[in-house]
């Protein structure tokens, strides 16, 4: 059963999670920027598959778990992009996961191309019954209380060239309510969320580029919030980076391209604020394989 410690961390995640941060969060998005835009999909000129694992507030109970595998590359139209992803979200008592398909196209422009994206797909929430601690129990039981599969479409922008990139992302366009399976009368909705991001690539030497980027996140009914993030390339092979969000979390991040087409990421989130004294940060990882098509770029020669 869940006791007072529990009970807090959970009307936390609800509060912030719930209806601030439905989608999962990422510390080395600027790594993977398909997790949070569609229209990224064939962006990389490679068919690009990766797997991630974040455990975030380790070490609180109930704190949220995340794991993501997607894949996208370009058609044989080469405008034309997609890509699927499926995510698996725990926290506390609910488990949420989805599927997603997704898909671009990318207009050239003088200076570089302009992706329009669109993303659909189903998510499913369901409630471990045994957890949770009920005042009636002879109404309710320790059953999974499970969710109905409800739709989800998302719109992404991406402009970029071989040393920037912009990008806008609207999650949730129908706003979709939840509906539980049930007879505990649970209800929820998901909410619009919305991206928008950018980053630059500066060739400071042949062994050094610098990449300074940024997200800005808003959903109604929470504070904006803003991730800011230098990272530099030494020798086209090894990524360091840091980053400071405005939820008060220092995160330090790498990438190791161990081969042209195969690379390691690793970050740790460090939290500043009060909730620092309950947990020791968060830690992410991901593994990413590209899949070369025709005369692709060497993943080594990627900014982006």
């Amino acid at each position: 059963m869940i006791g007072k410690r529990n009970i807090i961390i959970i009307v936390l995640l609800y509060c912030t999670t719930a209806q601030a941060q439905q989608d999962a969060q990422y510390s080395e998005y600027m790594f993977n920027l398909f997790s949070i835009n569609p229209a990224y999909a064939g962006s990389r000129k490679s068919i690009s598959a990766v797997l991630l694992y974040r455990n975030q507030w380790v070490g609180m109970k109930g704190a949220p778990v995340s794991q993501t595998f997607s894949i996208h590359g370009p058609l044989t139209a080469k405008r034309m992009g997609i890509g699927f992803n499926v995510v698996n979200d725990n926290i506390g008592p609910s488990n949420n996961i989805g599927f997603f398909g997704s898909y671009a196209y990318h207009l050239p422009l003088s200076t570089g191309k302009l992706s329009m994206g669109l993303r659909a797909g189903l998510y499913r929430f369901q409630l471990d019954g045994s957890q949770l601690e009920y005042k009636d129990q002879d109404k309710f039981t320790n059953a999974s209380i499970s969710g109905r599969f409800v739709p989800s479409f998302d719109f992404g922008l991406y402009y970029y060239t071989n040393t920037l990139y912009a990008g806008l992302t609207v999650t949730h366009l129908t706003q979709q309510k939840i509906k539980y399976s049930s007879a505990v009368d649970l209800r929820s909705q998901l909410y619009r969320h919305y991206m928008l991001m950018f980053g630059k690539a500066f060739v400071i030497s042949d062994n050094v580029v610098l990449k300074p980027s940024f997200m800005m996140k808003y959903t109604g009914a929470a504070p904006l919030s803003i991730d800011v993030n230098l990272s530099a390339l030494f020798k086209k092979v090894f990524w360091l980076g840091v980053s400071y969000r405005t939820s008060q979390d220092l995160v330090f991040l790498t990438e190791f391209n161990i081969t042209n087409y195969l690379r390691l990421g690793y970050s740790y989130d460090l939290g500043l604020n009060k909730l620092n004294k309950y947990n020791n940060g968060s830690h992410e990882f991901f593994i990413g394989v590209d899949f070369k098509v025709g005369k692709t770029e060497s993943i080594s020669t990627r900014m982006f």
